[in-house]
């Protein structure tokens, strides 16, 4: 909304406010909208988290969760926090831990330290890296270990011939 019609509207707009909802969503399905944007001049400091796309343009410093969203981090971006998204895309600076919960991609251009967690991680030739990748995915993460063969037997010893029970206190030569 542009400041025209922010300031041209003062009583009707509480109608037009409530029509204008339904209208955009008609127009504009959730995954079809255009991103929210964090222009070059823009510096935040604190939360930042939404329900929505986001391009990040500017400076954050704090934390970031689009948690069920797509982000990225434009060729001027620079992100100095923690990072919670579904698809996350670095093409500038971040310090901090990305968390991807599809994806976590770092372009030619992209320079992140920190960690990395995401069961698809791309690192595209020419990026800056330094941190750790984990590539294992929450769900499996405890049903693995259920599911693993052990690889020795329950049983401590064999059992010598002659023998009974391999529990007996006495030790012989």
């Amino acid at each position: 909304m542009t400041q025209k019609e922010i300031s041209g509207t003062a009583a009707p707009q509480d109608e037009a406010t409530e029509a204008t909802p339904q209208k955009v969503a008609a127009k504009a399905p959730p995954g079809n909208r255009k991103p929210a944007t964090i222009g070059s001049s823009i510096v935040i400091h604190g939360d930042v988290a939404g329900e929505e796309d986001l391009v990040v343009d500017g400076t954050i410093e704090g934390t970031v969760n689009f948690k069920d969203n797509n982000l990225v981090v434009s060729v001027n971006g620079r992100v100095t926090a923690n990072i919670n998204a579904r698809i996350i895309r670095v093409d500038g600076e971040v310090k901090g831990e990305l968390h991807g919960s599809e994806q976590v991609v770092i372009s030619p251009s992209g320079k992140v330290k920190g960690d990395i967690r995401a069961p698809r991680v791309v690192l595209e030739d020419g990026c800056t890296f330094k941190g750790s990748v984990d590539m294992e995915t929450d769900k499996t993460g405890g049903a693995d270990r259920a599911t693993t063969p052990r690889l020795r037997p329950s049983a401590g010893r064999p059992v010598r011939p002659g023998r009974e029970s391999s529990e007996s206190g006495s030790l012989r030569n």
